[in-house]
Order: structure tokens, then C-alpha cells, then sequence
């Protein structure tokens, strides 16, 4: 009986935090559940556990099951629920890149998952207790009965705000076990003094000889008027940690990019419907099947009507990588809501995928955004929008896969996003200069003792050098394209209204009676007539032979050489505009105008 109830005896809270381990992992199967798979069998709980297999990779947009197992010093249940009450596991998920744009700087990292777990009012799941009497179950269980606590818990991997590059999911844990109380710590609650501690400093000592108080002595403490700190521990040495694993990291890639547009149709009476076009991207991260589950549309005081499914494009819908499809949709508003005075609705949009990539591992993907809807009547349906869309010389920092251009239909004054963030972005700037671009071009032409006549060819000899400072990045393709000088002509002067026939002396100086009712021509005869009789077609001064030089792929720090041929076709001096270079992999391109000049002679004549 003795040697049963010392087994029993809770551990102290040392013992109990030196003899423990926390370890965690995401199994491989997206329907594990832990008390079929630990459950009771003929192997120990250890070599259960090491058969699971894990996943390696995780995609964006998942909800993934973390499994968390705690190894304690064996104990009997009574004992257990008091452990329960001062544990405490933290759990941090956070997406870090691999790499980072600045080359002293640390890569980029957000959390998008933070939650704690309490043994009190989070019950493990499953408790199996592990006697053991010899060394058969390895060095981790050190010979010794222990138990062990398991819980599962979910995480959604949703997409974070930075700018991701090779990103990876870290998985933090750590556990704490907060100490008992003392059990002497109730005799100190009252707030007199204890027998025999050493009196304080009187502070009215020096009242003691006073007449007045007819041999009284005053005695007041200094603890009774100065504010003293009790002296009690430090919250730190209440809580322990207890060793677990350093953090599990694995790499995630996103599979599907979504974004929508809207437009409203072209109809005669104009109407307030708006059709939405939902367009969803598959990125090449992935080499396994998708299944396309579900598209929701909802929104308030209006009806959504599927014009894909009509046309007989129906979910479920098997999708592979690089797969880009747009199902279109007609939202109506309701009659009454028409005559409203706000307009605008929120379009709550729900789209659930199913990632095939095996027989049991079938990660499910869940995507939801809301945006906002414009139901304003267009003024001039025949004649396109009535105004312009927003023209931003910076564009976000989140943006589709091919970095071109994408222009919202949807109105300016709507500041919320109409997709969800991407995972590649780019900058697209009309014009950015040579430092932005990360390149130095160098042009020499000919000898200036070669003299060039009209219809000879002549070459310039280019030399480009990647000057990127991140070696790590991969290598730029460009294309070189030369842009011949254009004149511009187009301007036009405002003139006063013109008439066809020509006034007679006596009305010369009579003001014209115009009909106000009547609009006058856009362009009147004689002003089409003027505009032909000056125009001016310049011929072309040097045609480049080169139409298309093609160079790359150019790693950081290598140079390349390149050569751009031209016909002289005028005399004197000409030139191109510009020569123009463009960045294959995110159509990034610069004008470059500082170029040589060339002096071209009239052909001799031969006598």
C-alpha cells in the first residue's frame, strides 16, 4: 500500500516541468482524427505516433489540424485535473519569407494566427497513460511511466498584407505550467503585523517629553503612513516553461487568384442591372487536380442570376494549373431599391475548391471577400462610361500574376478592393528611369571620321549590364525596341464660327442672327478643307533594321552586347526618338532618349 500511494503522489512542480515535453505536427491526412488513430492497440502510444505521416508543403486558403502532444510524468486522474488547471499552451502561426528585397535588411514576416489553449477549459482529447517497466520504449521515454495529453487544434491560412517571396508557414507552440500556491499563504491575508517582526521608526518619538500629553507617549509606525511594495515574488518565477519543440515550418504556395469586374449593359431603356464578371486564376504552384466546388454571390435587396451555369457551365468543375476561367453573373435590384438614395450594396462572394492530391490528402480551399456594387443608372449607355477611371502612378502592392494593367469597371469613388490579394506584384509605371529598372545601357555609334550618306547602313553597338544587387534574383529577359521621331501636329487652334458663303458688302457689319435652338457643326466645311491644304507628312528620317533585339537571359552583375542597324534616308542631321527597353518577365519598360546623333551627307555625284 505505501509503494502505491507514493506512485501516485502528484510530482513537484520542478519534477513535473523538467520531465515534460511538448512536440506538435499537421498529419497528412485532412480527416485524421486522434482518438482512432492513438487509440488503444497492440504497439505502445510512441510507436503510433511515429507512424503518422506528416504533410510537407501547405496551400493558402486551408484550414490545416495542428496536433499537439504533451508528455507528462505519469499521474493518476485526481492529480491530472489539478495539472489541467495551470497549464497554459500558446500557439502562433506566422508567414515569413525566404528571401528579403533589401539586401541588409531581415526577410519580411506577419502573423496571421495567434490562440491559447487552457487545460481547464480545453480538455486534451485523448489521455493514454504509459507504465513502463523496462527501456523498450526508446531513450525519449527515459525508462519511466509517463502520460500523455493530446489535443487538435485548426488554423486558416489566410493570406497576410506583405509582399510574399518563396514564403513558408512557421508554426510556433510553447507551454507553461504556473506553480501552486503555497499553502501558507492564507496565515499572511490580514493586514496587522506579525508577532515578533521588528518594529519601524516611530515618527512621533520626539512628542514623548511633551507636558501637554501628561506623560503619554505617541507611537506611530512609519509603515502606517509610507506606502510600502509587499514583497512577493515575481510573475515570472509563477509561470515555468516547458521544453517543446523549437517550431515546425513548412513551405505554402497559393493556388487560386479570384478577382471581379462590373459593367453595366448596353441597353435601350437604360436599367440599373450590372453584370459581374468573376474571374478566377490557377497558379503553377501546384501539380495536382482542384476541384471547383462552390461560387456564392449574396447580396441585399437584390437577385443574382448565374448566366454561366445557363450556358451549361456547371460545378463541380475540374481544374489544373494555369487554368483561367470567368463565369458571369446578372445582379438585378429590386424595383423599390432603385429609387433609393444610397445606391451602393455590399457583394458578399464565397468560392470553396477541394485540392485532390491524394487519395487521403484533401486539403479544403475556402476564399471570401466582400466588395462593393454601384447600381446607378448610367446616363449614355451607348457611349461607354462617363467618366474615367482612376490613372494611380503607383499601383498596390498585391496584384495579379502576369503584371498587366487591369482596369476596375466599377466606379472611382469605391475604395474597397474588388479581389483578394495576389501573390505576385509588380510595378507598372508608364516611364521609370534606368536606376528603377536595375539596368545601365551604354550606345556607342561609328567613327566620326566614317561618313554616312543617304541609303547606307550604319549600326550602333549596345552594351547592357545588369547592375541588380541581389544576387539571389532571378535573371531579366529584355527586348529592345527603337521608336522613330513622329511630329506633332494635332494641336488646333480655337476659331470663331465660320459660314459656307461669303457676305456681301452691305452685311459685313451686321451681327449674325443665329438660332439658339440650332447647335453648330462640329466641323464645318471649310475648316476640314484648311486642316487638309496645311497638313504636313514627313518623310522618315532613319528606319531601324532591328525591329525586335532580343536579350537575356541576363543574370545580376553580367553585361551583354547587343547591335541595332538603321537605314539613312534624309540628309542632315536625324535620330530616332527613343530606344526602348522592356522587361519580359513584368512588362516594366523605360524609354531611353539621350541617344547619339547621327549626321547623314547627300550621295556624291559621280562625273
Amino acid at each position: 500500500m505505501g509503494d502505491q500511494s507514493s506512485s501516485t503522489t502528484p510530482p513537484p512542480a520542478l519534477e513535473l516541468v523538467d520531465k515534460s515535453n511538448l512536440q506538435y505536427f499537421i498529419p497528412r491526412d485532412t480527416n485524421f482524427a486522434p482518438s482512432e488513430a492513438l487509440k488503444d492497440g497492440s504497439s505502445s502510444f510512441v510507436q503510433r505516433l511515429a507512424l503518422i505521416e506528416q504533410r510537407d508543403s501547405l496551400f493558402f486558403d486551408e484550414s490545416v489540424d495542428i496536433v499537439l502532444v504533451l508528455r507528462i510524468p505519469y499521474t493518476d486522474d485526481n492529480n491530472l485535473q489539478a495539472t489541467l488547471k495551470s497549464l497554459t499552451i500558446s500557439l502562433e502561426t506566422q508567414i515569413v519569407n525566404g528571401s528579403s528585397s533589401d539586401r541588409d535588411g531581415s526577410a519580411a514576416a506577419e502573423v496571421i494566427y495567434a490562440g491559447t489553449i487552457t487545460g481547464s477549459q480545453d480538455p486534451p482529447i485523448i489521455t493514454s497513460h504509459l507504465v513502463a517497466n523496462s527501456a523498450n520504449y526508446g531513450a525519449s521515454v527515459d525508462s519511466e511511466s509517463c502520460t500523455y495529453l493530446v489535443w487538435n487544434k485548426t488554423v486558416f491560412l489566410n493570406r497576410p498584407r506583405i509582399r510574399l517571396q518563396s514564403p513558408s508557414a512557421v508554426f510556433v507552440a510553447t507551454a507553461s505550467l504556473r506553480s501552486p500556491p503555497s499553502p501558507f499563504a492564507d496565515e499572511f491575508q490580514d493586514d496587522y503585523m506579525s508577532s515578533g517582526t521588528a518594529s519601524s521608526l516611530n515618527l512621533l518619538e520626539s512628542f514623548g517629553n511633551d507636558l501637554a500629553l501628561g506623560g503619554i507617549k505617541p507611537r506611530l509606525s512609519a509603515l502606517r503612513v509610507s506606502r510600502v511594495a509587499p514583497l512577493t515574488r515575481p510573475a515570472n518565477d509563477l509561470v515555468r516553461s516547458i521544453k517543446s519543440l523549437s517550431r515546425l515550418s513548412l513551405r505554402i504556395y497559393p493556388t487560386v487568384h479570384s478577382r471581379i469586374k462590373f459593367t453595366h449593359p448596353n441597353t435601350t431603356p437604360a436599367t440599373a442591372a450590372v453584370i459581374a464578371m468573376l474571374e478566377v486564376d490557377f497558379t503553377p504552384f501546384f501539380d495536382c487536380e482542384i476541384s471547383l466546388d462552390k461560387i456564392t454571390l449574396a447580396i441585399p435587396d437584390a437577385t443574382v442570376e448565374d448566366l454561366t451555369a445557363e450556358a451549361g457551365l456547371c460545378l463541380p468543375l475540374s481544374c489544373v494549373s494555369h487554368d483561367h476561367i470567368t463565369f458571369i453573373y446578372r445582379i438585378n435590384p429590386r424595383a423599390s431599391d432603385v429609387s433609393s438614395y444610397n445606391l451602393m450594396r455590399d457583394l458578399d462572394i464565397a468560392i470553396s475548391a477541394t485540392a485532390l492530391v491524394s487519395s487521403y490528402t484533401k486539403p479544403q480551399l475556402n476564399l471570401a471577400w466582400t466588395t462593393a456594387v454601384d447600381f446607378t443608372v448610367p446616363v449614355n449607355p451607348g457611349y461607354g462610361s462617363t467618366m474615367q477611371p482612376i490613372q494611380r502612378t503607383h499601383r498596390p502592392s498585391q496584384l495579379s500574376l502576369g503584371g498587366e494593367s487591369t482596369t476596375s469597371l466599377t466606379a472611382p469613388s469605391i475604395a474597397r478592393p474588388d479581389a483578394l490579394p495576389s501573390l505576385e506584384a509588380s510595378t507598372s509605371q508608364t516611364e521609370t528611369s534606368i536606376q528603377e529598372l536595375g539596368i545601365t545601357v551604354t550606345f556607342a555609334a561609328h567613327s566620326p571620321s566614317r561618313k554616312i550618306f543617304v541609303g547606307d547602313e550604319f549600326s550602333w553597338d549596345i552594351f547592357v549590364v545588369n547592375q541588380s544587387r541581389n544576387q539571389a534574383a532571378a535573371a531579366r529577359k529584355l527586348t529592345m525596341v527603337a521608336i522613330p521621331r513622329r511630329r506633332r501636329n494635332d494641336s488646333r487652334v480655337t476659331k470663331p464660327p465660320s459660314i459656307s458663303r461669303a457676305l456681301d458688302g452691305s452685311q459685313k457689319h451686321i451681327e449674325l442672327i443665329r438660332d439658339k435652338n440650332v447647335a453648330e457643326a462640329i466641323l464645318d466645311d471649310n475648316i476640314v478643307h484648311a486642316i487638309q491644304s496645311s497638313s504636313v507628312v514627313d518623310n522618315a528620317e532613319v528606319v531601324c533594321l532591328s525591329p525586335d533585339v532580343r536579350i537575356g537571359p541576363l543574370a545580376p552583375g553580367t553585361c551583354h552586347a547587343a547591335e541595332l542597324k538603321f537605314l539613312a534616308l534624309k540628309e542632315g542631321i536625324v535620330g530616332i526618338d527613343a530606344v526602348r527597353i522592356i522587361d519580359l518577365g513584368n512588362n516594366e519598360h523605360v524609354d531611353i532618349r539621350n541617344l547619339p546623333s547621327i549626321t547623314v551627307e547627300n550621295t556624291p555625284e559621280v562625273s
